[in-house]
């Protein structure tokens, strides 16, 4: 269990008068417990939906299928389970997660007040039950609710995400050594994969981008077919996930030598990335960053990027704070943000720079490292 953020959360359901809840968003529930359900093959044809946690009277109890018992058990979380697989009788899992859900929320003998519901990640026959078994319960949605709460991270929730975040500098440091012309997309990120899971030692769910010469100015995509030529950029932004918690960074390498305008947008999105480091501190608004990165892109003569300027990561690889034009919340101590400036230019290429940095009292300090490793361009 991650204590701190349970005693956080329960501070939050009773300011606000909430009795109990049913949490069904997995980052939410990874944040609580640590316990993250695998992803690696999507959906599980094993169990209605993935797990779902109850909370009232201060005590959290996870609901999942017994494929998945032991691992939730292993957070130190309470469980509660039900047969998934089963070859003797019809695979009618989404009825038997509800008899479950139902089960356990009878047993709490909650009979009115306020339950927090996450209404955008619960599935309609899920609903229909708590609906049914809390008839006199005033249901609130839970939904963004916690995403400021969850946007502070822990010392151990830290220590995860540095852990995660050194597989991605190792991500790299893989490209740069062993990049070559007539090398595939697919043949690199064959090569990332497995080193980054012969250093974990297990399987890793791992999102991101690989591409190629002109396709680095599409921003990013899934690595194909595509030959890497000389000269190339070759654009990685690698994502694994370890212990529950994601890393993020993003780096362009190059073939050989880069083409002059390659390089100079290169130099220019580096400078801006470093400008933007500097600038994070405590109470910084998400949204001046965002401005001072686009700012600092467009007086350099280019269109800054069609992205958000940066993220928080965590149990999710993309949290808050956005560092995007509207969003006014203000940085603080313990937030975890990858900043991502980035210039593309159609039918080119383009270029994409990624650090991560957790902010402290006084400004940030800087996680991932492999740009220091990079050589000049």
């Amino acid at each position: 269990m991650h204590q701190q953020n349970a005693d956080r959360l329960q501070d939050y359901f009773i300011s606000r008068g909430i009795v109990a809840a049913l949490i069904a968003n997995p980052w939410t529930i990874t944040w609580l417990t640590g316990y993250a359900p695998p992803i690696q093959t999507g959906p599980s044809p094993f169990e209605g939906s993935p797990a779902v946690a109850w909370w009232c009277s201060g005590e959290l109890t996870l609901i999942t299928s017994d494929a998945e018992a032991a691992a939730a058990r292993a957070s130190g979380a309470n469980t509660s389970d039900y047969v998934g697989y089963a070859f003797e009788e019809p695979g009618v899992v989404t009825a038997r997660q509800t008899a479950a859900v139902h089960n356990v929320l009878m047993a709490s003998r909650l009979k009115s007040g306020k339950v927090a519901v996450d209404l955008d990640f619960l599935t309609g026959s899920l609903l229909a039950t708590v609906q049914e078994t809390l008839a006199n319960a005033s249901l609130e949605p839970l939904d963004r609710g916690l995403d400021v709460l969850r946007a502070v991270k822990t010392p151990d929730e830290i220590a995860k995400i540095k852990a995660a975040l050194a597989l991605c500098d190792l991500a790299q440091a893989e490209v740069r050594a062993n990049l070559r012309p007539g090398m595939s997309e697919i043949e690199v990120w064959g090569q990332v994969k497995a080193r980054l899971e012969r250093e974990a030692g297990a399987r890793l769910p791992i999102a991101g981008d690989l591409v190629a010469g002109q396709r680095t100015s599409e921003m990013g995509g899934l690595p194909g077919p595509s030959v890497v030529h000389e000269h190339d950029p070759v654009m990685v932004d690698v994502v694994p996930r370890l212990d529950g918690y994601w890393g993020d960074n993003c780096c362009v390498h190059f073939a050989g030598s880069p083409t002059v305008e390659m390089a100079q947008i290169y130099r220019i999105v580096r400078n801006v990335l470093g400008r933007a480091i500097e600038a994070v501190r405590p109470g910084l608004p998400a949204r001046d960053l965002d401005a001072l990165v686009r700012g600092a892109i467009k007086s350099a003569g280019y269109e800054p990027h069609p992205h958000h300027s940066g993220h928080g990561i965590g149990a999710s690889y993309h949290e808050e704070p956005r560092i995007v034009p509207y969003q006014a919340l203000p940085l603080a101590p313990g937030m975890v943000i990858a900043l991502e400036p980035g210039i593309y230019l159609p039918g080119v290429g383009g270029v994409r720079l990624e650090d991560v940095v957790l902010v402290t009292k006084d400004g940030c300090e800087l996680l991932t490292r492999h740009l220091l490793a990079q050589p000049p361009v």
